[in-house]
């Protein structure tokens, strides 16, 4: 894990994600000094939650990617020849990198976009921040594991990104749209999830529940599952060039 830890600090992909993540993060700061902070506290969704949600899926796809971008996974795999053991390293990795950002800048803006916005009517309850922070986490992880685990699919970053932005942006609405196999799609079961954790009648999107969360739960972990599974399969069959 140190080795995936080195990268992602001193990689330049992880760099301009984490800078423009910071740039969101100070137009929420300017945001909040106008118009104040929103109804439920809306500015740490659109100046944190939403910006980090595509930050994950980048990262995610990059985490996967990076040894066959910079054609080092023959290099990595002589140190630990162990494809699995450093599959997972590279997932355990991600998922913390992911929390932790996740974590920090949701605190931060509770802090600092309350402090900006304080001239304003609205502000941000601790309880409302913390179930902000529930709810993208649960989705900020899921997009990184996704997009993680169609990378190794394809074997290419450039095709993993591509893939997984087609698959939550297109796929995954097309095939909600399928009577009955549409309830069980990775989106429903983020929505009807979000739900479940911000206690409201719909979520961030305007959609309400299809499901109950224990069946979202099952949905969402069956989905993931598969998807690293898949991965994990293709990573261990493919010949190393």
């Amino acid at each position: 894990m140190r080795a995936e830890l080195l990268k992602l600090r001193s990689m330049p992909t992880p760099r301009w994600t984490l800078a423009i993540l910071l740039a969101f993060f100070v137009g929420g700061i300017v945001a909040s000094v106008i118009w104040g902070v929103g109804t439920d506290s809306a500015v740490l969704d659109l100046a944190v939650g939403l910006p980090g949600q595509i930050a994950a899926l980048v990262v995610g796809s990059w985490m996967a990617g990076v040894e066959f971008g910079q054609n080092t996974l023959r290099r990595a795999l002589s140190a630990d020849p162990r494809r699995l053991r450093l599959v997972l390293s590279k997932l355990a990795v991600l998922v913390l990198a992911v929390v932790a950002v996740t974590v920090i800048l949701i605190v931060l803006g509770t802090l600092i976009f309350s402090l900006a916005g304080s001239g304003h009517a609205t502000s941000i309850e601790i309880g409302t921040a913390g179930k902000i922070l529930g709810a993208w986490l649960v989705a900020d992880i899921a997009w990184a594991v996704t997009a993680f685990s169609l990378t190794l699919l394809t074997r290419s970053m450039a095709g993993g990104l591509v893939l997984s932005f087609v698959f939550f942006f297109v796929l995954d609405g097309f095939i909600s749209l399928i009577p009955k196999v549409g309830d069980y799609t990775i989106g429903i079961a983020l929505s009807d999830i979000d739900i479940a954790i911000r206690g409201t009648t719909d979520d961030f999107f305007g959609q309400t529940t299809t499901n109950d969360t224990g069946i979202a739960v099952i949905v969402l972990v069956g989905w993931l599952a598969v998807f690293i599974a898949a991965g994990i399969v293709r990573t261990l069959k493919t010949e190393v060039k």
